[in-house]
């Protein structure tokens, strides 16, 4: 049993001052761990006439931002105006570029074509139709396609049926994926976008958040003694480093889901088998050593049952730099990403 103490923590002021950080970052396209070469692009051209490609970079306008042109779209292409609405919410309008080099709000850090599905995508339609069977087979592929090698490892070993990973980051950021904007797919283009995009605009590009690149302060670091996330530059006993997530599994019934949850001495927990858990382990292991060369800590998974699930429906497993749960705690300082 994982104690519930360890997935009970308050943000403190530390984080606070993301956003300074990234907007002082150098950037770059760099190399390491998947790093995917990166072009300069010309800031403020049309989107529309511009290839979807890895290493642009683009404002953070929406799709579904404008009601009207989401009424349009669900008019002239047959969809619903609450599927088309759904859809496009959060979608990426790919509509102006942005330079890598400076400050943006995302980036396109790979680009990915679906060979089996794209025969069956004949319309924009089919890219607006979340609910359907096919979007939902698209969002499986691409989201697999997107994960760097490290990552998908991590996936293949948590033995967590459909279980994709990705690297820890702080709220600021988020990875995703993305079509084409219907002006780009009237055009031709038919790459499917991976993308990393910022809540405030910043330099920081993808390739940099699996090496040392990454600025400490956007770590995800743990004084556990006082339960607070700290500084990664600053003494700490814990680092989260990815996360699995979990949630095709346990919507097939293939891992437990909330109605698993017990109480223990030490707090809730997801009742999850030894088994299950070394697997875990030995995932979040793996994926530790290849992105560091820190020996003296090992990959320990944690389920946090409070967020099982989270608000928007996911399952997250998340990895840690950590020593055993039986064993003394080591106190470090700096990221174990280091290479």
């Amino acid at each position: 049993m994982r104690s519930a103490q360890r997935s009970a923590l308050r943000l403190v002021a530390a984080l606070a001052g993301l956003a300074a950080v990234t907007s002082g970052c150098s950037g770059g396209s760099g190399g390491g761990i998947g790093g995917f070469g990166g072009t300069t692009q010309v800031e403020g051209k049309n989107g529309a006439e511009v290839a979807l490609e890895a290493g642009t970079c683009w404002t953070g306008d929406l799709l579904g931002a404008d009601p009207q042109r989401v009424l349009r779209l669900s008019t002239d292409l047959g969809v619903t105006y609450f599927a088309a609405a759904r859809a496009l919410a959060d979608r990426p309008a790919f509509s102006r570029t942005q330079s890598c080099d400076k400050a943006h709000d995302l980036e396109v850090y790979r680009a990915v074509q679906v060979p089996a599905l794209a025969p069956s995508i004949t319309s924009y339609a089919d890219l607006m139709r979340t609910d359907q069977p096919l979007y939902q087979q698209l969002d499986r592929a691409v989201t697999n396609a997107c994960m760097a090698e490290p990552l998908a490892t991590t996936a293949a070993l948590s033995k967590v049926a459909g279980a994709t990973a990705q690297p820890a980051l702080p709220e600021t950021m988020e990875l995703g994926w993305a079509p084409p904007s219907p002006d780009q797919f009237a055009r031709g283009q038919r790459v499917f976008a991976c993308t990393l995009r910022h809540r405030k605009a910043s330099t920081v590009r993808y390739d940099e958040v699996l090496t040392r690149k990454f600025p400490t302060a956007l770590r995800t670091c743990i004084d556990s003694k006082s339960l607070v996330y700290v500084d990664c530059a600053r003494k700490h006993d814990r680092e989260r480093i990815a996360v699995i997530e979990a949630r095709t599994a346990v919507l097939a019934g293939r891992f437990p889901g909330r109605k698993a949850i017990r109480s223990g001495l030490d707090g809730r927990f997801l009742d999850v088998s030894p088994a299950a858990y070394a697997a875990l382990d030995k995932a979040c292991t793996r994926y530790l050593r290849t992105i560091s060369t820190v020996k003296k800590l090992t990959g320990v998974a944690e389920i946090d049952v409070d967020a099982w699930p989270t608000a928007d429906g996911s399952y997250p497993i998340l990895c840690e730099a950590d020593t055993r749960p039986d064993k003394k705690p080591v106190v470090t300082q700096g990221s174990v990403y280091n290479r």
